[in-house]
Formats: structure tokens, sequence, C-alpha cells
């Protein structure tokens, strides 16, 4: 899966040129649709939110919680500055959307800032709480690599858990139209950067 993953990445890549110089709107679309994968949702025990994202990841969590897809909120977080980390921030966001308190759990890990750091921490915390089925909402673009990444982390620590990915809309980085943002092509770019480096283990 890893190689033809990279396979693809290469390929959108020169995509990415032959856009950027003929502006053809369905070519720079595709380039962003290789970065998106998603699930078909089923009913979970959890739903399990990455940090970043400015709010959206949040928003699209706690529909999905009011809409039954989960019956509890998991967020990880870094810190942004002393003694406040994202998950905090999170949680703080949340409970203004109308998810309870007592649906929400936290964690501050202890391991690199990363989707991969991340992701390991995430899965030994649902594993503690007996979690085996989750929903894992990131920003549409950076659903594929998420993807990826959770099942071989959870390949590697060796854990017996179902989840299904589902791409927040995120305005910042739009899988329509990102060309037209700054901070959709510094999104796109970045993305197929950090794709690449996992890809070849950098």
């Amino acid at each position: 899966m890893k190689k033809k993953y990279g396979v693809r990445l290469l390929v959108a890549l020169v995509i990415i040129l032959v856009g950027g110089v003929i502006f053809a709107e369905p070519l720079l679309m595709r380039v962003s649709r290789v970065l998106v994968y998603e699930d078909s949702l089923v009913k979970t025990e959890a739903i399990v939110v990455l940090a970043g994202g400015k709010g959206s990841r949040i928003e699209a969590a706690a529909k999905l919680y009011r809409e039954g897809f989960g019956e509890k909120l998991f967020f990880s977080g870094f810190k942004v500055y002393p003694e406040t980390y994202t998950s905090s921030l999170m949680k703080n966001y949340a409970l203004k959307l109308g998810v309870p308190e007592d649906r929400i759990f936290t964690l501050i890990p202890d391991v690199e800032v990363s989707t991969r750091g991340e992701s390991i921490a995430n899965l030994e915390f649902l594993s503690k709480n007996h979690i085996k089925k989750f929903i894992l909402v990131t920003s549409a673009y950076h659903t594929r690599r998420a993807k990826l990444i959770y099942d071989n982390s959870m390949s590697a620590l060796g854990y017996d858990m179902e989840f299904s990915v589902y791409p927040a809309p995120d305005p910042f980085v739009p899988i329509e139209g990102w060309w037209k943002l700054r901070t959709g092509q510094k999104g796109v770019f970045y993305e197929y950067v950090k794709s690449l480096a996992y890809y070849f283990n950098l």
C-alpha cells in the first residue's frame, strides 16, 4: 500500500506542474483529491479528532456526535505555550458546540509533534479506555496520509481496532479551489512534502 501511495504522489506532483502551467482546473482538482480518503460511516464508540484545522475538525466531530455516530470525543494535543495545550482548546470549543463535558476525553501526549506521534498516543489512549471502534476526523487534505499512518501504527502496536476516516471541510485548505488561496496552496504543497517524507521514512 505504501509503495502504491508513493507512486500516486509522484504522479500527482507531475500533475501539479502541468496544471500550474496551463491553469486547468480539472487537473488542479485532481491534485487535491489524491490527498483525500473517506469511508462510509457507521456508529462507533468514539470520535478521535486530530489537532489542527483551526476549529473545522472539532465542528465536524461535534456534528457527527449530534448525529449519533460516536458516543465520546477524544482529543490529544501539544503545547501551544506554557500551560496551554491544543487539547484543552479543542475541548473548550467542543463544549461551546454543545458536546457534554462528560463525553469529552483529553490527552497531553509525551511524543514527537507529528501525525505519527499523535497516532501512537491516541491509540494507546483509546486502548486504555477499551475503545475498539472509532471514527478518525481530520482535515480533508490530510485524510489519506492519516489513514496510512494509523493503519501502520495500529499494526506496529498490535492493537485490534477498527476505524473509519471522516474528512472535515477546511475553509483555509479547500479541496475545490485550493489554488485560489495562499493558505490552500501552502497546505496542499506541505501535505505532499510530508507525504513524501513519510513514504521515504524521513
